[in-house]
């Protein structure tokens, strides 16, 4: 299995990984995962989002690594 890790900060746009995720997620290879430097994030749209992974934690193979970013 794949695995892609989404990277959100607070004020994300919770839209600009929407499709992505919603794809990648359509396919038994891969597993969505995400990551942040707290462990909950707020978006611009006000979603609350309990992320998977601290910075330290995220494993050392991940095979790709999209950065949502934030204000």
């Amino acid at each position: 299995m794949k695995t892609a890790i989404f990277f959100i900060l607070n004020e994300y746009a919770d839209w600009e990984g929407a499709y992505l995720a919603s794809e990648l997620n359509q396919s038994s290879d891969w597993e969505v995962k995400t990551a942040s430097i707290n462990s909950e994030v707020i978006s611009i749209g006000g979603f609350k989002t309990i992320v998977d992974y601290h910075i330290p934690e995220i494993p050392a193979k991940i095979d790709l690594l999209v950065l949502i970013g934030g204000n």
